[in-house]
């Protein structure tokens, strides 16, 4: 029922898509924690099935019988907060998509996208989704033989415990840097708009939103705990 979840082979049409490049892909990232001490992170990688397919439209949804039989149809599955690696049980489903080949293709970027945070954490930018400074996360990866592309890539951190950090990537594809604004935002960032990978990282484990200052933080912390004494 959940196999999508284990990584195992798509079969579309009689067509064996593979999706194991995506499956236990990590990174180790060496921190400077704010009380001097620096320690090895460890970040989990959890791709969803956005890596590899599209929304379902009201055209998919009359032909949803045609679309199961032929392996088109896609379910993800709701995870426990904060462990996306485990399934709650009973397996219950958060979303039906449509498997995307062309997405599919683009997939094999991603482990690239990993090793270059892994390289170079201090280099790759990171942009808040509008409206979302507290979750979503957006970074890109350009392409060497591709330069009128860029892979965008979508991504949620939360902390698991002191040393592991878990990154949930919620969507990504391929875009045109020169039309799509939030790569034009990542390829020439704003300070006040973006951080460097690893402050972000820095920011999740220590307890703040991932483009939040300490200074931010402490007024924060302030207000609400004037606001608890009204």
């Amino acid at each position: 029922m959940t196999k999508n979840n284990n990584f195992d082979p798509i079969k579309v049409d009689d067509n064996e898509y593979k999706i194991d490049h995506l499956k236990d892909l990590s990174l180790i990232i060496d921190m400077d924690c704010q009380n001097g001490d620096t320690r090895p992170i460890t970040v989990h990688m959890r791709p969803t099935n956005h890596l590899f397919s599209r929304e379902v439209t009201d055209d998919d949804k009359a032909n949803r019988a045609k679309l199961e039989g032929s392996g088109h149809w896609l379910n993800s599955y709701i995870h426990h907060e904060g462990n996306y690696q485990q399934v709650k049980t009973p397996p219950k489903i958060k979303e039906s998509r449509i498997f995307c080949k062309e997405k599919w293709e683009y997939s094999f970027l991603f482990p690239k996208f990993v090793a270059l945070i892994e390289e170079t954490p201090s280099h790759v930018t990171v942009l808040a989704n509008a409206g979302d400074d507290k979750t979503c996360l957006s970074g890109i990866l350009e392409i060497e033989d591709r330069p009128e592309e860029v892979y965008l890539v979508f991504f949620v951190l939360t902390k698991i415990n002191s040393k592991e950090a878990s990154m949930l990537i919620e969507s990504a594809y391929c875009v045109d840097p020169n039309v799509n604004s939030k790569a034009k935002k990542l390829i020439n960032p704003a300070r006040d708009d973006s951080k460097p990978f690893v402050i972000a990282l820095r920011n999740v484990m220590e307890g703040r939103k991932p483009l939040e200052s300490k200074k931010q933080n402490s007024r924060a912390h302030k207000r609400r705990k004037k606001n608890r004494h009204k």
